[in-house]
């Protein structure tokens, strides 16, 4: 027996049909909108890449979901409002404060986090050869970070430079001890020389001598000097002197003052400069005698001396002469 399906149901059942089939179209255009409609987003920071899935939102949000935390000094790109609609890639810059001194200069500047040698990079800092950084280039930086930049320089200068003579000192028989004579003057020497100079900022650190020429040889000085030490003076007789001196002589006589010995002036005694002939030395002046330095006087300086008289006359008539003066030798 053949079943017999009604128009009426044959209808109802299409509809049927048709409504499963309209689910079926709106399901698969939503699985393709969950999957089609998302971005695939990388973000970099902090030496680590971090990959997320999102559908739609802004730079901002996909760093919250990462948990990344942005600093006001730090350096977002894109920046965090850009609105994501394709995969993106998001790179976070770290700054930190940093000083630099260099080239005279003190300086505190942000840079990204990384090696003292790049921050000197970023801060258009150029380093020349021999140039010493501390820390070390390759050190990672840290916040509060002090940067030294010092600069090496060599150079080298031509300078001439004096060469002093020697004294040449040759005993003279013709002339008492103490008396000098001048053979031959002395000339200086000239020489060239060729020096490195090291610069540490700047500042002469070293002098090396790389090379010498003597352009002018030296003259060396010939002095006489005498040896005799003794003197016939008057009456035949002889003395034996240590040194003789040539000095300016005047006279006084008596003041009614003791002499700088506290005794009372008497001849033979004679007022001299204690820082050239000391007080108590026994001395022989010529056209005077034999007398001791047992005075001083406040015009008496150098080789000045004050023989004493025993009469205002003699003073006068001795007047102001040049003698020699002989400082005897002990016995």
């Amino acid at each position: 027996m053949q079943a017999y399906t009604s128009p009426g149901r044959f209808l109802e059942d299409r509809r049927i049909i048709l409504w499963c089939l309209g689910v079926v179209v709106a399901a698969g255009l939503i699985l393709t909108g969950f999957f089609y409609n998302r971005n695939e987003i990388r973000i970099y920071a902090d030496g680590k890449e971090i990959d997320l899935i999102m559908r739609g939102g802004t730079v901002a949000d996909a760093i919250r979901k990462a948990r990344l935390p942005v600093g006001e000094n730090d350096i977002v790109e894109p920046p965090e409002q850009t609105v994501i609609k394709d995969d993106i890639k998001i790179l976070i810059t770290r700054r930190i404060n940093v000083t630099v001194v260099a080239d005279g200069k003190t300086v505190e500047e942000l840079v990204p986090v990384g090696t003292v040698e790049q921050a000197l990079k970023n801060l258009k800092i150029a380093l020349n050869p021999g140039d010493q950084v501390i820390p070390e280039l390759g050190k990672r930086i840290s916040a509060g970070e002090i940067i030294e930049v010092f600069r090496f320089r060599e150079e080298s200068v031509t300078e001439t430079v004096k060469i002093p003579f020697k004294v040449e000192r040759r005993s003279d028989r013709s002339m008492e001890k103490g008396r000098t004579r001048i053979v031959r003057e002395g000339r200086e020497g000239l020489l060239q020389r060729t020096v490195k100079i090291t610069l540490k900022n700047g500042k002469v650190i070293s002098r090396e001598v790389i090379a010498e020429k003597t352009l002018r040889t030296p003259v060396n000085k010939v002095v006489a000097i005498g040896t005799v030490n003794v003197k016939t003076v008057s009456r035949g007789g002889t003395i034996r002197f240590s040194r003789v001196l040539t000095v300016t002589a005047t006279a006084y006589t008596h003041t009614g003052r003791r002499t700088a010995a506290g005794v009372y002036p008497y001849r033979g005694i004679v007022a001299v400069d204690p820082g050239v002939i000391p007080l108590g030395t026994k001395v022989y002046i010529d056209g005077y005698g034999y007398a001791t330095a047992m005075d001083i006087g406040s015009a008496i300086r150098g080789n000045k001396i004050d023989v004493f008289m025993d009469t205002e006359k003699e003073a006068r008539k001795w007047g102001r002469r040049s003698v020699r003066l002989y400082i005897l030798e002990e016995d």
